[in-house]
Protein backbone atom coordinates (compact mmCIF):
# COMPACT_ATOMS: atom_id res chain seq x y z
CA UNK A 1 0.00 0.00 0.00
CA UNK A 2 0.71 3.56 -0.09
CA UNK A 3 0.72 6.19 2.14
CA UNK A 4 0.30 9.94 1.51
CA UNK A 5 0.24 12.57 3.62
CA UNK A 6 -2.16 15.68 3.15
CA UNK A 7 -1.77 18.30 5.38
CA UNK A 8 -2.73 17.02 8.77
CA UNK A 9 -3.96 13.67 7.11
CA UNK A 10 -2.43 10.69 5.62
CA UNK A 11 -4.45 8.44 2.96
CA UNK A 12 -3.31 5.34 2.57
CA UNK A 13 -4.07 3.77 -1.01
CA UNK A 14 -4.94 0.23 -1.10
CA UNK A 15 -3.13 -2.21 -3.92
CA UNK A 16 -5.63 -3.48 -5.79
CA UNK A 17 -8.14 -0.34 -5.16
CA UNK A 18 -8.32 2.29 -7.91
CA UNK A 19 -6.82 5.48 -7.39
CA UNK A 20 -10.26 7.13 -7.61
CA UNK A 21 -11.64 4.75 -4.64
CA UNK A 22 -9.38 7.43 -2.30
CA UNK A 23 -10.36 11.09 -2.72
CA UNK A 24 -7.47 12.85 -1.30
CA UNK A 25 -8.10 15.77 0.86
CA UNK A 26 -6.19 18.59 -1.12
CA UNK A 27 -2.60 18.09 -2.81
CA UNK A 28 0.37 16.97 -1.57
CA UNK A 29 2.28 19.67 0.09
CA UNK A 30 5.98 17.81 1.31
CA UNK A 31 7.87 20.27 -0.03
CA UNK A 32 7.05 22.73 2.56
CA UNK A 33 8.78 23.69 5.05
CA UNK A 34 8.55 22.27 8.72
CA UNK A 35 5.96 24.21 10.76
CA UNK A 36 7.51 25.58 13.92
CA UNK A 37 5.50 27.35 16.49
CA UNK A 38 6.36 28.56 19.81
CA UNK A 39 5.35 29.48 23.12
CA UNK A 40 6.17 31.40 26.19
CA UNK A 41 7.89 29.61 29.14
CA UNK A 42 8.17 31.45 32.65
CA UNK A 43 11.42 30.45 34.28
CA UNK A 44 11.20 29.22 37.77
CA UNK A 45 13.29 28.62 40.78
CA UNK A 46 15.68 25.70 39.83
CA UNK A 47 15.47 25.40 36.21
CA UNK A 48 18.12 25.48 33.82
CA UNK A 49 18.44 25.37 29.87
CA UNK A 50 18.66 21.60 30.53
CA UNK A 51 15.34 21.20 32.42
CA UNK A 52 13.28 23.40 30.54
CA UNK A 53 15.00 21.41 27.36
CA UNK A 54 13.94 18.12 28.55
CA UNK A 55 10.77 19.09 29.46
CA UNK A 56 9.75 20.62 25.94
CA UNK A 57 11.58 17.41 24.43
CA UNK A 58 13.72 20.14 22.66
CA UNK A 59 17.58 20.91 22.92
CA UNK A 60 19.07 23.56 24.34
CA UNK A 61 20.89 25.04 21.34
CA UNK A 62 16.63 25.01 20.02
CA UNK A 63 16.30 27.44 23.26
CA UNK A 64 18.88 29.42 22.54
CA UNK A 65 18.51 29.61 18.72
CA UNK A 66 14.74 30.88 19.93
CA UNK A 67 15.84 33.45 21.95
CA UNK A 68 19.41 35.20 21.32
CA UNK A 69 20.96 33.71 24.25
CA UNK A 70 24.52 33.72 23.78
CA UNK A 71 25.37 32.16 27.32
CA UNK A 72 23.28 29.65 29.39
CA UNK A 73 22.69 31.95 32.07
CA UNK A 74 18.86 32.61 32.88
CA UNK A 75 16.79 34.04 35.62
CA UNK A 76 13.63 33.32 37.75
CA UNK A 77 10.89 35.34 35.82
CA UNK A 78 12.85 35.33 32.59
CA UNK A 79 10.02 34.76 29.55
CA UNK A 80 11.39 32.02 26.98
CA UNK A 81 10.07 31.61 23.62
CA UNK A 82 10.14 27.70 23.26
CA UNK A 83 9.71 26.23 19.80
CA UNK A 84 6.69 23.87 19.58
CA UNK A 85 6.69 21.64 16.18
CA UNK A 86 3.75 20.60 14.96
CA UNK A 87 2.99 16.22 14.41
CA UNK A 88 2.93 17.79 11.11
CA UNK A 89 6.38 19.43 11.10
CA UNK A 90 8.21 16.21 13.30
CA UNK A 91 6.57 13.54 10.62
CA UNK A 92 8.40 15.39 7.89
CA UNK A 93 11.89 15.90 9.67
CA UNK A 94 11.52 11.98 10.22
CA UNK A 95 12.50 12.27 6.44
CA UNK A 96 9.87 9.73 5.38
CA UNK A 97 7.56 9.77 2.15
CA UNK A 98 5.71 6.62 3.93
CA UNK A 99 4.09 7.31 7.31
CA UNK A 100 1.93 4.95 8.94
CA UNK A 101 0.13 5.54 11.93
CA UNK A 102 -1.88 2.70 14.49
CA UNK A 103 -4.07 3.75 17.34
CA UNK A 104 -3.84 3.57 21.17
CA UNK A 105 -6.50 0.73 22.16
CA UNK A 106 -7.37 0.03 25.51
CA UNK A 107 -7.25 -3.57 26.79
CA UNK A 108 -10.26 -6.02 25.51
CA UNK A 109 -10.83 -3.23 22.75
CA UNK A 110 -13.15 -5.55 19.91
CA UNK A 111 -13.19 -3.68 16.00
CA UNK A 112 -16.68 -3.33 14.95
CA UNK A 113 -18.22 -6.29 12.04
CA UNK A 114 -18.55 -3.60 9.70
CA UNK A 115 -17.19 -2.90 6.28
CA UNK A 116 -16.88 1.34 7.23
CA UNK A 117 -16.01 2.81 10.65
CA UNK A 118 -14.47 5.51 12.19
CA UNK A 119 -12.07 4.95 15.03
CA UNK A 120 -11.50 8.34 17.25
CA UNK A 121 -8.66 7.86 19.45
CA UNK A 122 -8.65 10.52 22.12
CA UNK A 123 -5.25 9.91 23.40
CA UNK A 124 -3.90 10.44 20.11
CA UNK A 125 -6.16 13.47 19.27
CA UNK A 126 -6.34 11.21 15.67
CA UNK A 127 -9.07 9.96 13.73
CA UNK A 128 -8.78 6.76 11.54
CA UNK A 129 -11.47 5.30 9.20
CA UNK A 130 -11.42 1.84 8.12
CA UNK A 131 -12.60 0.25 5.37
CA UNK A 132 -11.77 -3.94 4.74
CA UNK A 133 -9.71 -4.72 7.74
CA UNK A 134 -7.96 -1.48 6.61
CA UNK A 135 -7.23 1.86 7.53
CA UNK A 136 -8.01 4.12 5.01
CA UNK A 137 -7.62 7.78 6.11
CA UNK A 138 -5.97 9.22 9.66
CA UNK A 139 -6.40 12.88 10.29
CA UNK A 140 -5.22 14.71 13.38
CA UNK A 141 -8.48 16.20 15.40
CA UNK A 142 -9.15 18.37 18.06
CA UNK A 143 -11.44 16.87 21.08
CA UNK A 144 -13.55 18.51 23.01
CA UNK A 145 -12.17 19.80 26.30
CA UNK A 146 -12.89 19.87 30.06
CA UNK A 147 -15.72 20.28 30.76
CA UNK A 148 -16.99 19.23 27.71
CA UNK A 149 -15.61 15.84 27.29
CA UNK A 150 -16.52 14.46 23.82
CA UNK A 151 -18.05 11.03 24.71
CA UNK A 152 -16.60 7.73 24.67
CA UNK A 153 -18.28 5.18 23.46
CA UNK A 154 -19.96 3.50 20.48
CA UNK A 155 -22.13 5.62 18.55
CA UNK A 156 -23.66 6.02 14.20
CA UNK A 157 -23.98 8.80 12.01
CA UNK A 158 -27.33 9.30 12.19
CA UNK A 159 -27.39 12.85 10.33
CA UNK A 160 -25.15 14.86 7.75
CA UNK A 161 -25.42 18.90 6.59
CA UNK A 162 -23.83 20.16 4.32
CA UNK A 163 -23.03 23.08 6.50
CA UNK A 164 -24.84 25.25 9.23
CA UNK A 165 -24.37 27.68 11.90
CA UNK A 166 -23.40 26.15 15.37
CA UNK A 167 -23.54 28.07 18.73
CA UNK A 168 -23.52 27.46 22.34
CA UNK A 169 -21.88 29.17 25.68
CA UNK A 170 -19.64 31.90 24.15
CA UNK A 171 -19.78 30.92 20.78
CA UNK A 172 -21.58 31.55 17.44
CA UNK A 173 -19.43 29.88 14.38
CA UNK A 174 -21.37 30.56 11.16
CA UNK A 175 -20.40 28.12 7.56
CA UNK A 176 -19.35 25.00 9.68
CA UNK A 177 -18.64 23.08 7.16
CA UNK A 178 -18.77 18.96 6.14
CA UNK A 179 -21.13 17.77 9.95
CA UNK A 180 -21.99 14.71 10.24
CA UNK A 181 -23.65 14.01 14.23
CA UNK A 182 -22.72 10.77 15.87
CA UNK A 183 -23.48 11.42 19.64
CA UNK A 184 -26.56 13.87 20.49
CA UNK A 185 -25.16 17.39 19.40
CA UNK A 186 -21.59 15.67 19.29
CA UNK A 187 -19.96 16.03 15.57
CA UNK A 188 -17.71 15.35 12.92
CA UNK A 189 -17.10 18.71 11.12
CA UNK A 190 -14.31 21.35 9.31
CA UNK A 191 -13.24 23.79 11.25
CA UNK A 192 -11.58 26.89 10.27
CA UNK A 193 -11.38 28.94 13.33
CA UNK A 194 -8.20 27.26 14.84
CA UNK A 195 -5.09 25.21 13.45
CA UNK A 196 -4.45 23.73 16.77
CA UNK A 197 -5.18 20.07 15.91
CA UNK A 198 -3.17 17.57 17.98
CA UNK A 199 -4.84 19.22 21.43
CA UNK A 200 -8.72 19.19 22.83
CA UNK A 201 -10.50 22.21 21.62
CA UNK A 202 -13.85 21.96 21.13
CA UNK A 203 -17.07 21.81 23.23
CA UNK A 204 -17.46 18.59 22.39
CA UNK A 205 -17.44 17.65 19.03
CA UNK A 206 -14.65 16.95 16.75
CA UNK A 207 -12.77 19.59 14.91
CA UNK A 208 -10.89 18.08 11.89
CA UNK A 209 -10.06 20.29 8.72
CA UNK A 210 -12.22 21.51 5.87
CA UNK A 211 -10.12 19.14 4.03
CA UNK A 212 -10.12 16.08 6.04
CA UNK A 213 -13.91 16.23 6.71
CA UNK A 214 -14.93 16.88 3.70
CA UNK A 215 -13.62 13.55 2.53
CA UNK A 216 -14.97 12.01 5.73
CA UNK A 217 -18.56 13.09 4.62
CA UNK A 218 -18.21 11.83 1.41
CA UNK A 219 -16.96 8.46 1.98
CA UNK A 220 -19.10 8.08 5.92
CA UNK A 221 -22.69 6.95 4.86
CA UNK A 222 -25.62 7.66 7.61
CA UNK A 223 -25.35 5.39 9.55
CA UNK A 224 -21.53 4.15 9.87
CA UNK A 225 -20.40 3.23 13.25
CA UNK A 226 -18.17 5.73 15.20
CA UNK A 227 -16.04 4.62 18.20
CA UNK A 228 -14.04 7.04 20.68
CA UNK A 229 -11.88 6.19 23.38
CA UNK A 230 -8.92 6.80 25.21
Amino acid sequence: MAVVEVDNAVIILLVGLPATAVAAPGTNNASAPPQVQYKIYVVKEGDTLGIIARKFNITIADIKKANDLGGGAIYVGQKLRIPVKTRRAEEKQQGSSTITKQPTRPAGFRPPNAAKWIEVDLSQQRLYAHQNGQILFTTLISSGRAPYRTPIGRFRIWAKVRRQTMSGPGYRLPNVQWVMYFAGENAIHGTYWHNNFGHPMSHGCINATNKAAKWLYNWAPYGTIVVVHR
